[in-house]
């Protein structure tokens, strides 16, 4: 049997080192931290690194000018020449191929992407993956992406000068459904217990920042009505806004707003 001595009870273990450590908070725009945010389109990336640095640079391109889109992306629904428009016959690249023709080229056109077609699904969900970054929004692609039974929406691409510099996604609605709603533009509220009869639902819309306010936006939203049913072209109050932001509400107010007895714009959206 062992016994502790007095001495070795005095004996205490080594008394460990502690060390203290500060941490730092980096912040955007702070000149040490190596983190800046680009005042045009509002990306945070580190100075610092070649990555972000790159990752940057692609995002403000596409910001700013739109994503680089080839002109066999795409069924062509309507073109604009001299600042016109004309409704185009439906055609796709693949057929065109297939006929040995060469499909027209247009500088400026509004096509819509073929959920049958995985190239042109992927290149539209790479442009409607930094839309949702620039408004903010979740990912939402399966509606219009899925091919067959699947499917229940469409999108839209406005391709000018060989870039994709605008986008529209559309969600349909059955009336069944009771999604629609009124909702008011002076302080974006729902109307309670009141249904509004809705076809088509506005998942999102976009325009590139150099070819805003040239009615892009309206253009897109016009091929939509017209063609997202076929053989049904719906009227303008039928078509619905989700949560649309303070510049989608000027939109909004712009095209399909209506005028209640009280003096109070209305606006249809879905829940």
């Amino acid at each position: 049997m062992r016994v502790k001595t007095p001495e070795a009870k005095r004996k205490k273990s080594p008394k460990k080192s502690s060390r203290l450590f500060q941490a730092k908070l980096k912040l955007p725009n702070d000149p040490n931290s190596g983190l800046t945010t680009c005042i045009e389109c509002q990306m945070t990336y580190s100075s610092n690194s070649s990555k972000d640095i790159l990752e940057h640079n692609r995002y403000h391109d596409l910001h700013t000018n739109g994503k680089k889109w080839f002109h066999g992306w795409g069924t062509i629904l309507m073109n604009f020449e001299n600042n016109n428009a004309f409704i185009t016959p439906p055609s796709t690249s693949s057929s065109d191929c297939e006929n040995g023709t060469t499909r027209r080229i247009y500088n400026e056109y509004i096509a819509a992407i073929s959920p049958e077609k995985p190239i042109e699904v992927k290149h539209m969900i790479e442009l409607m993956n930094a839309v949702n970054r620039d408004l903010s929004a979740p990912a939402d692609n399966e509606f219009w992406s899925e091919a067959g039974s699947k499917n229940q929406g469409r999108a839209f691409i406005y391709v000018k000068n060989g870039r994709a510099v605008g986008a529209i996604t559309i969600e349909y609605i059955k009336e069944t459904d009771s999604k629609g709603r009124w909702m008011r533009l002076s302080n974006r509220n729902l109307v309670p217990k009141v249904v509004a009869k809705v076809k088509l639902g506005i998942s999102r819309i976009w325009v590139c920042k150099s070819q805003r306010r040239n009615g892009l936006a309206t253009r897109l939203l016009e091929c939509a009505r017209t063609h997202s049913i076929i053989g049904n072209q719906v009227a303008r109050w039928e078509m619905a806004w989700s949560q649309p932001s303070e510049s989608g509400s000027l939109l909004a107010r712009k095209y399909n707003s209506v005028k209640h007895k009280s003096g109070e714009l209305l606006v249809p959206c879905y829940i």
